[in-house]
Parts: structure tokens; C-alpha cells; sequence
């Protein structure tokens, strides 16, 4: 069954079309001043879709991607809850008028929060941000944790934010975790 809903997609509540018991898709054109919010709203609230198709701008699709190898927060906040990849890029001469930029299309699938287990969210995006307060600068000194932590989650003591993967991520945020109740 199809549904489609011309609306403002942040004021849209699955609840209202009764998407609360069934899984559903996005399919979206998103301006990039609303990306973040976007992304927060559908990948970290209650009624997740199963699968999203966005056509960003195409750093911003390059960047949840990480095809250049360095993760940021928007990469690992994306891969905490579903599997992104680049599907095409859409070149401006595409559209009319012509953007000045050209746009990529992501496909985010198999979207929920089984990634996290028992991991609080709050916890672990809040240890994700601390990590890259100061992106140049080592995971030990933006996290204010000893190098022992590192090293009990896997992660090597010269390591930046930006080689972690978001599995690593989350062994991290354990061990930190793990650290403060002991």
C-alpha cells in the first residue's frame, strides 16, 4: 500500500496514519539546514522506518557515508541505528533551475536500536560528541579518560575520533561506562 504525504516532514507523526504497529519507508528531497533534525526525528524516535531514500546534498551524503574513511559525528550517529550507503550522485545541471551543488542519494536501510543493546543512547552519543570535541586531538584527551580504558575496549591510545568505526564506538562506550562504576 502506498501513502504518499505532502507535508512538513518534521511536524509528520507516524501515529497519525497509523504506522505505529507497521513498518514503513521515507522517501524524501531533504534541504540540508534540516538534515540533522530530520535524522534525529526518524532514526532515534519511537516508530522508526524500516528503510529511508534521501537525496542530500552530496557532501553531506559522502559524509554520513564516510567514503573518504573518516567517520564524524554524523556518520556514527547514522550507523548507530541502520546501514547507509551511496547509491548515485545527481548532478546540478539535473534540476531546474540548477542548484549550485550537486546532490547525492543515500539509501539508509535496516533502521532500528538493536545496535545499541542495552547501551543508553544518551550515553552513548554523549561520549561520541566528547570524542570529537577536538577532532586533531587524541580520544584520551577529548574523553579525559586513561589510556587503560582505551585499551580494555580494543582501541589503540593513539587514536583520534575519526578511525573509530561505530562497533568500536560502542565498545568504547561500554568499557567508559564500565569504568565510572567500578
Amino acid at each position: 500500500k502506498l501513502v504518499i504525504v505532502h507535508a512538513d516532514i518534521l511536524e509528520f507523526n507516524p501515529i497519525n496514519y497509523l504506522l505505529l504497529t507497521t513498518y514503513y519507508k521515507i522517501v524524501a528531497n531533504l534541504p540540508y539546514y534540516i538534515t540533522g533534525a530530520f535524522l534525529r526525528k526518524f532514526l532515534e524516535g519511537a516508530q522508526k522506518p524500516s528503510t529511508m531514500v534521501l537525496l542530500l546534498q552530496k557532501e553531506v551524503a559522502r559524509r554520513i557515508i564516510a567514503l573518504d574513511g573518516k567517520e564524524s559525528i554524523l556518520s556514527i550517529s547514522v550507523k548507530a541505528f541502520g546501514t547507509p550507503r551511496y547509491v548515485d550522485t545527481v548532478k546540478a545541471g539535473s534540476f531546474v533551475p540548477p542548484p549550485s551543488i550537486d546532490s547525492g542519494i543515500i539509501a539508509i536501510e535496516n533502521i532500528s536500536s538493536d545496535f545499541l543493546g542495552s547501551l543508553p543512547a544518551i550515553d552513548f552519543f554523549s561520549i561520541v560528541k566528547k570524542g570529537f570535541t577536538h577532532p586533531r586531538k587524541l580520544l584520551s584527551s577529548n574523553l579525559k579518560i586513561a589510556p587503560e580504558v582505551l585499551v580494555a575496549a580494543g582501541v589503540m591510545p593513539n587514536t583520534r575520533a575519526e578511525t573509530l568505526r561505530v562497533g568500536e564506538w560502542k565498545q568504547l562506550a561500554e568499557k567508559i561506562l564500565e569504568s565510572r562504576t567500578t
